[in-house]
């Protein structure tokens, strides 16, 4: 399920690259103005489907409002769009399709990892960073469900490993996400389950657990 809908989609990406070009041409920190936009209302009214702050504000309206300033901000027509602009741009994209809060998102792909992929990913399809961004978000997490849920059934790795016979060493390399347990075998998936009581839909890494509630 999108964030709003996608016919506001194309207007509203445009927008919120054009504030983080402005932004950064009137010299306010990248990194910092894009954490104030996340944490502002502004970014919530986005994420509500708010047409107004979709399309009705323009991007310089967006940079005053973020910085809660009535100022008469001066910048520079852009003929040639930075990775800042790439970047608020893309982010977009991806929130909507995610439906991920952007405070969320910049806590678990910050702004500084999205500008640094800018070289090798601006020109690529839209696609390739969303990839990127779903398996950053999913090896940056900070526990696998199998460890949670090992957890807290009170179990070591080691005492699952002889519950379920599975070597220990395949229990660590799921849980620090050195194999993908998307991928396990089946017969793999249905003794750890067993032993820990659980589905095997619960032991799988989804990046649906990351959206909002």
């Amino acid at each position: 399920m999108r964030s709003y809908d996608i016919n506001y989609l194309d207007a509203a990406a445009t927008n919120l690259g054009t504030m983080f070009e402005y932004m950064t041409s009137l010299e306010y920190d990248p990194i910092i103005s894009w954490s104030l936009f996340t944490n502002s209302y502004v970014s919530k009214e986005i994420e509500k489907g708010n047409p107004q702050f979709l399309v009705g504000h323009s991007a310089l309206d967006l940079v005053n409002l973020v910085f809660k300033s009535n100022a008469e901000l001066e910048v520079k027509p852009f003929l040639n769009p930075s990775k800042y602009y790439w970047a608020g741009w893309i982010i977009a994209h991806y929130q909507n399709i995610r439906n991920i809060s952007f405070y969320n998102l910049n806590n678990l792909l910050p702004i500084n990892v999205i500008l640094d992929k800018y070289d090798t990913l601006h020109e690529a399809d839209i696609s390739k960073f969303f990839s990127f961004a779903d398996k950053y978000i999913i090896n940056h997490k900070t526990e696998t469900n199998l460890k949670k849920i090992r957890t807290a059934s009170n179990l070591s790795q080691s005492m699952l490993a002889k519950k379920a016979n599975v070597s220990i060493r395949n229990i660590q390399m799921y849980e620090q996400r050195q194999n993908n347990i998307n991928k396990a075998q089946i017969d793999i998936l249905l003794r750890l389950s067993k032993a820990l009581s659980c589905n095997i839909e619960d032991l799988l890494e989804d990046i649906n657990e990351i959206r909002n509630d």
